[in-house]
């Protein structure tokens, strides 16, 4: 007895081939336009394009052990300009512009040191991240406290390692606002 080989090509109907071509090519492109996450992962890929570098920190690891020469260690990439400054929160400031920390979008990076011994560090963030950023916040450090600062009400988070992270409770409306602060505790 001999076997006969079937053959059987697939074949579809030209309509569901173009249906399937479209739906690939409009639904990532969708996907970037019209939802937060893709508007974020697409401005991301844009400032990293333009050049500035990330700055992922870790909330957990920010104590006032942490020294310049750590954080030049860390973030080789992130070029801080650095210099003798006398402020309430130290005696010297290195800044640096940064494309995003922690997956957000971002503007700068202020680290304040009082000798060795890192005191404020401030992000500067994208306004339109304000919200994203208190739920990363509240899903990793938990549930703020609100106070009122004089001018606006803030969110603080206590870190368990010597310090206060905060931001503003409602998105300013001033972009030099939009800031998220370490702060040490006094000690």
């Amino acid at each position: 007895m001999q076997h006969s080989k079937i053959s059987m090509k697939a074949k579809l109907p030209s309509s569901y081939k173009l249906l399937l071509s479209l739906a690939l090519v409009i639904g990532p492109i969708t996907w970037l336009m019209f939802t937060d996450d893709g508007r974020r992962r697409s401005d991301l890929v844009l400032l990293h394009i333009l050049g500035d570098p990330s700055f992922n920190i870790a909330y957990d690891k920010l104590t006032p052990g942490v020294t310049e020469e750590m954080i030049r260690a860390q973030f080789p990439k992130v070029d801080f300009d650095c210099q003798a400054l006398a402020t309430s929160f130290g005696d010297r400031l290195c800044a640096a512009k940064i494309a995003s920390f922690n997956g957000l979008p971002a503007r700068s990076a202020q680290l304040y040191f009082a000798g060795d011994q890192l005191r404020m560090l401030q992000l500067g963030y994208r306004l339109k991240y304000h919200d994203m950023l208190e739920q990363s916040l509240r899903g990793g450090l938990g549930k703020p406290r609100e106070e009122s600062t004089g001018q606006a009400p803030v969110l603080i988070w206590l870190t368990d390692f010597g310090g206060q992270i905060m931001m503003p409770a409602a998105q300013p409306e001033a972009r030099a606002d939009a800031a998220l602060i370490w702060l040490a505790q006094p000690g």
